[in-house]
């Protein structure tokens, strides 16, 4: 019996981890939209929320949402920006989730 109840745990966990949601930075599996909280030299880190002079780790304590860096060119962005983005090829999973930017569009507010 304890088999069986480890078994059924171990399934429902695993069927866990491969459950992609749609979530309110509104991201289907090929593109999203959000704000850039941070440009590096070859990402931007893209949250559900505009920050102002944060950074990850400042707010990720106490951040709950969607998070993702892109790898794009990050010539023209800056931290504050909404964005639409389109990815090239699949997500990972981690948290914040990092995938690479086949295309990046600046949304005027």
């Amino acid at each position: 019996m304890k088999r069986i109840m480890l078994l059924a745990l171990m399934m429902i966990l695993l069927a866990g981890c491969s459950f992609e949601e749609v979530s309110s930075i509104n991201r289907s599996p090929n593109e999203g939209e959000g704000f850039i909280l941070e440009v590096t030299e070859n990402r931007i880190l893209v949250v559900e929320n505009k920050y102002m002079n944060k950074t990850w780790e400042d707010i990720m304590d106490e951040y709950v949402g969607e998070a993702i860096w892109l790898t794009t060119n990050t010539r023209n962005l800056k931290p504050g920006q909404k964005i639409h983005y389109k990815i090239k090829g699949g997500i990972n999973e981690s948290y914040p989730s990092q995938a690479e930017a086949k295309e990046v569009k600046i949304v005027n507010q």
